[in-house]
């Protein structure tokens, strides 16, 4: 067996190569797999998302466990001149947008709780935006 420069390789190493070339492909499968269960556990989960939401709960107990609704929002800063322009007056420790600081005054702002520094009740900090995470957290029994 050749190799670089038509050296001889090692006993073994030919082998070695396709121990590796199999573990890849088994890999390989075993991601595709776990991108379909993945997408599975989705569309399962946003399902019992929209019901419990449906029937007015934020948790279920049942004898597999206690599953709750995890509906959070994050900021996505859309415009980055315009965030910093707004924090520099109003939110000075948000200088370097500390994007979990800047999510709490978001979260804030959609709830309700208060508006953001210098803003009208309702209104985004200009340049931010938000997106959501809606997901079941499963504690055990």
């Amino acid at each position: 067996m050749a190799t670089d420069e038509g050296r001889v390789a090692p006993p073994g190493l030919k082998e070695l190569a396709h121990v590796l070339a199999d573990a890849r492909v088994a890999l390989d499968l075993a991601n595709d797999a776990a991108k379909e269960a993945q997408a599975t556990f989705d569309g399962i989960e946003a399902k019992l998302f929209d019901a419990l939401e449906g029937a007015g709960l934020t948790s279920i107990r049942t004898e597999r466990g206690l599953f709750r609704l995890n509906d959070l929002a994050w900021a996505a800063v859309e415009d980055e001149d315009k965030a910093r322009a707004w924090a520099e007056e109003n939110e000075p420790a948000l200088l370097t947008l500390n994007r979990q600081r800047l999510s709490v005054i978001v979260r804030r702002v959609i709830t309700g709780d208060e508006a953001a520094p210098g803003l009208e009740p309702g209104v985004m900090p200009p340049g931010v935006n938000f997106r959501t995470s809606r997901k079941i957290s499963w504690r055990r029994s």
